[in-house]
């Protein structure tokens, strides 16, 4: 589904301060695979994202997404199969206009048809009892952040792209809101079958929510196992000790 291979990635080439935010590095997922990506400060993830979606170029390497390289994709195209969702609430939503506003602006993305009655993103505002079902005239600046990172989860996934990418997107929540919205998380990937990679640094949610983790190193995987709570908690240990 993804396919990365022998990617490079180098930032101010030819220059005393250049940096290679990715080299040699390869990563494969498979469909509706959750991936959680970890690792310290300047590994590489950031980069990583914008490779996933289109805003970095390729030094070296390919990338290809439903077996298709990404250099025949065209920008708009990927836009519309690629989601992600930021750290920051306000970066995912429309502020200024309504819920009922933001949610008909999403269901535009992919170009689908907009049909109210049935549509999904709504059925999952609702599964989250945070009322908003019930606030569709109201102005999404009023929301809270929890609120708005909710709204973001859905308008990111309300046309079902092929991955959707998650930048940090509990890092600015509190604790309560933190678990509301990885919920949503879990049922997006798990409900509607989408294929997530998460960046985070909180190892809270790691262990609790990971299935699959991949560790970054100076631009390479150090680290790609999957997480079985019951059985490998100290491979965790050993990749969050280093």
């Amino acid at each position: 589904m993804v396919e990365l291979k022998n990617i490079r990635v180098v930032y101010n080439k030819n220059q005393v301060n250049e940096k290679k935010a990715l080299d040699k590095f390869e990563l494969s997922i498979k469909k509706g695979e959750f991936v959680t990506i970890i690792g310290p400060n300047g590994a590489g993830k950031t980069t990583l994202l914008k490779v996933l979606t289109g805003e970095v170029a390729l030094d070296q390497g390919s990338f290809t997404l439903n077996n298709k390289s990404i250099k025949r994709i065209k920008p708009y195209k990927l836009f519309r199969n690629v989601g992600i969702v930021y750290q920051e609430p306000d970066r995912g939503v429309f502020p200024d206009l309504t819920l009922e506003e933001n949610l008909i602006l999403g269901s535009k993305k992919g170009n689908r048809f907009f049909s109210f009655g049935k549509y999904e993103g709504l059925e999952l505002l609702k599964s989250l009892n945070m009322g908003l079902e019930n606030r569709l005239k109201t102005k999404v600046k009023e929301f809270s952040g929890g609120q708005k990172q909710a709204l973001a989860m859905v308008l990111a996934s309300i046309t079902k792209p092929d991955l959707l990418l998650l930048d940090e997107h509990t890092a600015a929540l509190d604790p309560k809101n933190v678990e509301k919205v990885m919920e949503l998380t879990m049922k997006i990937n798990k409900e509607l079958g989408l294929t997530i990679i998460m960046v985070t640094h909180n190892m809270k949610i790691v262990e609790k929510y990971s299935s699959r983790i991949v560790e970054i190193k100076d631009g390479k995987v150090t680290k790609d196992f999957v997480y079985e709570k019951t059985h490998n908690t100290e491979e965790l240990k050993k990749v969050t000790a280093n």
